[in-house]
């Protein structure tokens, strides 16, 4: 791997570590009196796995990366039936996640040629 591509990679890990652990509905936060407990959902211990492993993202080898691109995917029907102000942020988050899991496999399969 370049230093360019090696550095590019590097940022997209730290950013999106960053803004995954911004969330207004990050764990211990409290909850508006009413609203349903985002952290009882499947979806969201799904998500939550899923995006807490980008800062490892380099780590993974390519059929590991296309799984996590995969469960990304699965994630997003399931997303989009949030309500307006939850769907945007978490959908945002995802495809976050998803295209720097898609960006490190492209880059692995990149160093293969």
């Amino acid at each position: 791997m370049t230093t360019y591509v090696g550095r590019r990679v590097m940022v997209a890990v730290l950013l999106v570590a960053g803004f995954a652990g911004s969330s207004v509905f990050a764990r211990g936060a409290p909850e508006p009196q009413g609203a349903q407990a985002p952290a009882n959902e499947a979806w969201q211990r799904e998500f939550d796995h899923v995006c807490s492993r980008t800062q490892d993202a380099m780590s993974f080898s390519e059929e590991e990366l296309v799984a996590f691109v995969r469960r990304c995917d699965a994630l997003l029907p399931q997303i989009e039936k949030l309500d307006e102000t939850r769907r945007k942020v978490y959908v945002g988050r995802l495809k976050m996640c998803r295209g720097l899991y898609a960006y490190v496999l492209e880059s692995k399969r990149n160093e293969k040629k």
